[in-house]
């Protein structure tokens, strides 16, 4: 009796904090970019980055 107590707390357990993981998921404005990729490694770099800091290649914007 015990064990089925312990096992319906750990799973309401986790589905709280399954839910509470979820909720706190941020969602990316689609319409606010602040990177670019790259033209010559395709890496993520600041939009405003005049050399990649992955391959040092110089950005043309």
């Amino acid at each position: 009796m015990i064990y089925w107590l312990v096992a319906v707390v750990i799973v309401v357990i986790g589905l709280l904090v399954l839910a509470s993981v979820r909720k706190r998921k941020v969602t990316e404005s689609p319409d606010l970019k602040t990177h670019k990729p790259c033209a010559y490694c395709n890496e993520e770099i600041a939009i405003d980055a005049d050399v990649c800091k992955y391959c040092r290649g110089v950005v043309v914007s």
